[in-house]
């Protein structure tokens, strides 16, 4: 990828990044106000959209859904909601301005998937960025993940 960290992409750049995922089936929806994304939520998009359970991928001003269904009366919206029984998904609010990205739902039936899915996200996450988990329903999920990237100051 030729952009540096913290650089914005405009809709044509990131696009035509989201193109060669689309032509394999995912679909990568980017609601019509967005204008314009930072590099990091769209190189996050783009390895999630890499793991091959992931099929929905939807991108607004504030959030980044991905998941392995979408709701069936809502064709673009993924679902990630937690306890779901079948869908594998998460969702990230993200802020440019204050450089932080919130863990708001994650969902997987098959073990192993969320940690995937988390890997996806903070794989060569920028040093000025923080990650956070404001609500921990994960029973020991989220203390493994803060173990394993223990080099990155998270926000608990």
């Amino acid at each position: 990828m030729l952009w540096q960290m913290s650089d914005w992409l405009n809709k044509r750049e990131f696009e035509e990044l989201f193109l060669p995922y689309k032509g394999k089936g995912k679909q990568i929806c980017v609601i019509n106000r967005v204008r314009q994304l930072p590099s990091e939520i769209v190189k996050m998009a783009i390895r999630l959209a890499e793991l091959n359970f992931i099929n929905y991928i939807r991108i607004c001003d504030e959030t980044l859904a991905a998941s392995s269904e979408n709701y069936p009366k809502r064709p673009q919206v993924p679902v990630t909601q937690l306890d779901h029984e079948t869908a594998t998904g998460v969702q990230i609010l993200y802020s440019p301005s204050y450089k932080t990205i919130n863990f708001y739902e994650i969902n997987s039936p098959v073990k192993g998937n969320g940690s995937k899915m988390v890997d996806a996200i903070l794989k060569d996450f920028p040093d000025d960025w923080q990650p956070a988990v404001v609500l921990d329903w994960s029973d020991g999920f989220w203390d493994k993940m803060k173990e394993k990237y223990n080099k990155i100051e998270w926000i608990m």
